[in-house]
């Protein structure tokens, strides 16, 4: 049998008062049952620990040995409950996020930083995914939250929106709109919008053509459109697109934003998270982007309802 490590808590209490009337005080126990306890722990190590007189109670070498061994096993005890209760309470631990491309320049590096001053054991792993692949990897636990555009998700699932970014319209420098100080979207009816495939960004495909539909248009889609190649078009004038505000932050050669007339389309932002066993962290998480964007908050978390075809 091992000791326990009640019984070394009251070893440490004796050996330091050198005294069982003292020492049960401290721990609040009788001092007989206090006694029955630390001669269990002597009987299960084989060894004495203390030496008893009608005065004083007296370490043996034996058991200044062993106080000295106690009191780091114990520290280490309390330091791995209060580990564990901060991972409870998301305050440490792992974190996962999974973003996407509209993320990554203002809502990623603002969440980052917030999560780092806030609870500074816990370690945010982060990683750029296409929003299409954040429900598998969610349901095969690849990510804890993910941070993408609004869309439909199945059963089991809950998302909430934590931002709102203004969409502009991207087109290239030679383009007769760049350097105005606004352009209507209906005046883009004729262009080939460069939009990404909606099987890889369901969120953001609905948020454009969505905006262009509100603005009396059915966008004229290119269909090679993908990645990097959608920016190659556009700066080479073969269309235009619209994208998120903060994309100004890193916008590739070639390609100016003009801010759409009038109350400009939004993309909504949702932080996205398994509606069972959430990660500690994901309500820490929208308490900081609540903190973050109060004003762009909207509704509390939902689970989500499966995305139309």
């Amino acid at each position: 049998m091992e000791p326990e490590l009640r019984q070394m808590r009251y070893f440490v209490a004796v050996a330091e008062r050198r005294s069982f009337t003292r020492a049960a005080e401290d721990v609040y126990v009788a001092q007989q049952a206090l006694s029955q306890q630390i001669k269990a722990l002597e009987d299960t190590l084989g060894v004495r620990l203390l030496d008893r007189t009608s005065r004083r109670v007296e370490l043996t070498p034996a058991g200044a040995a062993y106080l000295a061994d106690c009191k780091r096993l114990l520290a280490a005890a309390g330091r791995a409950t209060q580990h564990a209760r901060a991972v409870a309470d998301g305050e440490a631990g792992t974190l996962r996020i999974a973003y996407t491309v509209t993320a990554v320049y203002e809502t990623l590096p603002a969440l980052t930083a917030h999560l780092a001053a806030r609870a500074p054991r816990l370690k945010v792993e982060t990683r750029e995914v296409f929003a299409s692949d954040v429900c598998r990897m969610l349901r095969e636990e690849r990510c804890d939250l993910a941070l993408a555009p609004r869309t439909g998700y199945p059963k089991g699932i809950a998302r909430r929106t934590v931002r709102r970014e203004a969409l502009m319209a991207a087109v290239g420098d030679g383009h007769p709109s760049a350097g105005a100080p606004a352009v209507e979207l209906a005046g883009l009816r004729d262009e080939t919008f460069q939009l990404w495939p909606r099987d890889m960004a369901p969120g953001y495909y609905d948020a454009v053509a969505g905006a262009c539909r509100a603005a009396g248009f059915e966008p004229v889609l290119d269909e090679t459109a993908s990645g990097s190649n959608a920016w190659a078009a556009i700066a080479a004038g073969r269309g235009v697109n619209l994208v998120v505000a903060s994309l100004a932050h890193q916008l590739p050669r070639g390609i100016t934003l003009v801010p759409l007339a009038g109350p400009a389309p939004e993309l909504r932002l949702d932080a996205v998270w398994r509606a069972e066993q959430p990660h500690p962290a994901v309500s820490r998480v929208l308490d900081g982007c609540a903190e973050l964007w109060p004003a762009q908050q909207a509704g509390g978390a939902v689970s989500a309802r499966p995305a139309s075809p």
